[in-house]
């Protein structure tokens, strides 16, 4: 039997019986799990005539909002920048033009049940930019076997059927391909917030499996 990693782009070798009566069929499983990992970015959006006044409230405003965070328990290896821009804002009739500057942190940490509550802190310290709210599975891997296996068992299942129906017994495994490509979350995406605490659920992520399997047919 061959085993193949399937992989976009990827030269895979033939998979052909030896004996020229083969069956290609496919296999396919979805395991449900619970998220373990929640992230999410807060920032501040600042507006000023000049570029250094900007970049002073700013740092200012997003300094609190940071310490807010911290003050609820967040440590500092859980919270990272994100992004940063500065810009010039151009208005009819203005002049000089002003400026903006914009700061976001993203915060991932494995307590689901805070978010709400840090959202809430966040938003209240100043914050007025809320998104990127995510729930996800911090290591999918280790629910690979797993899936794979029920996916092969699938495939296998449609190979008996289809062997059966053609008038012929079911042989060996010539090669199985794994064309796993990834998992869709079902938890809340979210954007802006208001200052109330928001009512989060966190979903569930399916995690999708398939494989390719070639059997000889006797």
């Amino acid at each position: 039997m061959t085993l193949l990693a399937g992989s976009v782009g990827a030269q895979t070798q033939p998979c052909t019986s030896a004996t020229g009566r083969a069956l290609t069929v496919s296999g396919a499983a979805t395991l449900r799990l619970k998220p373990d990992r929640v992230s999410f970015s807060v920032g501040v959006e600042t507006d000023a005539p000049s570029v250094s006044e900007a970049f002073k409230r700013n740092t200012a405003k997003l300094n609190t909002v940071v310490a807010a965070l911290k003050g609820r328990g967040v440590a500092s290896q859980e919270i990272q920048t994100s992004n940063f821009s500065i810009s010039s804002r151009v208005e009819k009739g203005k002049k000089p033009p002003g400026f903006r500057v914009s700061n976001l942190v993203t915060v991932t940490r494995e307590d689901l049940a805070s978010v709400s509550e840090l959202l809430q802190a966040a938003v209240a310290a100043g914050a007025n930019q809320v998104e990127g709210l995510r729930f996800f599975i911090g290591d999918a891997g280790k629910s690979q076997p797993r899936g794979l296996e029920m996916a092969f068992q699938n495939a296998r299942a449609k190979a008996e059927k289809l062997a059966s129906l053609s008038g012929r017994a079911l042989g060996e495994v010539v090669c199985v391909t794994d064309q796993s490509v990834g998992v869709l979350s079902e938890g809340l995406v979210a954007h802006r917030y208001d200052a109330g605490a928001p009512n989060i659920e966190a979903g569930t992520e399916a995690l999708n499996f398939n494989v390719s399997v070639v059997f000889e047919l006797k």
